[in-house]
């Protein structure tokens, strides 16, 4: 297969598919504004800013002075590569009345005096429609095949149009010939903007995640599903200032986002059932690193399925101190649990009591840090340990309480809402001053906010300062 394929020139494609195939003939199809020109734009100007590959853009609907304006926004500097003699822009939009053969003549022409290896066709549609006969477009598929993809060895992009309320591409059979299909659509997911891509097909290769989200944020990006990276010896997390009447999230992106965690608020991530514990602790751990580096208090409720170990575990990945962890951080832990075996001091061992004895213990434990620290607390729990101990109203009791007190103190209540008691989760954002969800979809790590609302964000995981980080980009 070496050899067999080229680079897509698009980010994050690659991690999925083997390339496109060089040489070959590449349907790209999807409704209006799905992204296949910016797509298109991206093939060509990578394919010549990375390997070298001069490239030819015939535009049957944009004139060259928009379309280079509309590409230098997003970085692609066409007019330069033209400059340069390696890319060439060909405005069809007045020879569509001249005839099929015509147009066709034209792109040969400007091919091989270019001696380009990509073009794009955008889109194939306008020149589909100059036929009489939808047998003549098969007839001239296939010239078009034999004459530039595989004589010049020019990997070619034929970009079709999608009418809304149509499901068939073109006149039927376009996706029969080419070499590998593409398709681009708009969804929804609840009320957010999804755009997804789809491996219809790739002769040659086998394609193990055919759908992958993406955007057109700065430019055309796929999300192949989610990976975390490498762990490597871990730097020390540096603090990031909080926002005005906020607490940082400890994360730069989602501080955008949200202009961080108003002070005096309970903060709700709300979890679907496909998430794992290393996927969320990517959006909680941060926060909790932020303010410990901040020498601020911590404590921190294991959910289901994760020990004080865990907790202990994570923050070392943020070059985080033992002596750090003993002076702020606080974990209450089952006592048998925590008896089993040496534990440090910053482990709390704890047995369940009625409701409002273990309540006056936790505030025993907040007391003691409010007063060592002189600074509110952040606590951090799953729903689901207060629900098994003390039932959903006993939770529910709970979280009332705390949410006027972490009010009235100017603290930070972040609350984990596991699937494990679905219809508790439901009641909770009342309580909350911002709501969060964390899903997947295509394999790809998906945030967004409910309240306050956002669009869908990508998240990927991010090693570059030495520790993990979420990195979001938005779904435009």
């Amino acid at each position: 297969m070496e050899g067999m394929f080229a680079s897509s020139g698009i980010e994050g494609l690659d991690e999925v598919i083997p390339g496109l195939p060089e040489g070959g003939l590449i349907l790209l199809a999807g409704n209006p504004g799905t992204g296949k020109t910016l797509f298109s734009a991206g093939f060509i100007y990578h394919g010549i800013v990375d390997r070298g590959e001069r490239g030819v853009y015939a535009s049957l609907s944009e004139d060259k002075r928009e379309f280079y304006a509309n590409m230098k926004a997003l970085g692609y500097d066409f007019e330069k590569l033209e400059r340069d003699g390696v890319f060439s822009f060909l405005n069809l939009i007045t020879l569509i009345g001249e005839g099929a053969s015509t147009l066709l003549n034209e792109i040969l022409a400007e091919v091989e005096d270019l001696g380009a290896k990509r073009l794009v066709i955008d889109p194939f549609s306008a020149i589909a429609q100059g036929f009489r006969d939808p047998r003549e477009v098969r007839v001239f598929l296939h010239t078009f095949l034999s004459r530039i993809v595989k004589r010049l060895g020019c990997t070619t992009i034929l970009v079709e149009e999608i009418p809304f309320g149509r499901k068939t591409i073109g006149y039927g059979f376009e996706e029969f010939v080419a070499d590998a299909v593409i398709i681009l659509r708009n969804t929804r997911y609840e009320d957010k903007l999804i755009r997804e891509l789809r491996i219809a097909k790739l002769r040659g290769a086998e394609v193990r995640n055919p759908d992958v989200c993406f955007t057109l944020h700065k430019g055309f990006k796929a999300f192949p599903p989610f990976r975390k990276p490498e762990p490597r010896k871990a730097r020390r997390y540096e603090p990031i200032p909080d926002p005005p009447n906020a607490y940082s999230t400890g994360i730069e992106d989602l501080d955008k986002a949200l202009g961080g965690y108003p002070k005096g608020s309970v903060v709700l991530l709300d979890l679907d059932i496909r998430i794992s514990a290393e996927q969320y602790r990517l959006i909680v751990a941060p926060t909790i690193a932020n303010f410990i580096v901040k020498r601020r208090p911590v404590i921190v409720v294991p959910t289901a399925g994760a020990a004080w170990m865990d907790v202990a575990d994570c923050m070392r990945g943020y070059g985080l101190s033992e002596e750090e962890l003993k002076e702020h951080l606080r974990i209450p832990a089952l006592r048998d649990a925590a008896l089993e075996m040496p534990t440090p001091s910053y482990v709390i061992p704890y047995e369940p009591k009625n409701l409002k004895e273990s309540y006056e213990d936790f505030l025993k434990l907040e007391g003691e840090l409010l007063r060592r620290h002189d600074h509110p607390v952040l606590k951090f729990a799953g729903l689901d340990w207060l629900v098994h101990f003390w039932g959903e109203e006993g939770a529910i009791y709970i979280l009332n309480l705390d949410a006027r007190r972490t009010r009235y103190l100017g603290g930070l209540t972040i609350l984990l809402g596991k699937p494990i008691y679905p219809e508790t989760v439901k009641r909770i954002p009342p309580l909350t001053s911002v709501h969060l969800k964390l899903t997947r979809r295509h394999g790809c790590l998906l945030l967004y906010g409910v309240k306050p609302r956002t669009p869908l964000y990508a998240v990927e995981a991010d090693y570059s300062k030495g520790y993990l980080l979420p990195k979001l980009t938005p779904i435009v």
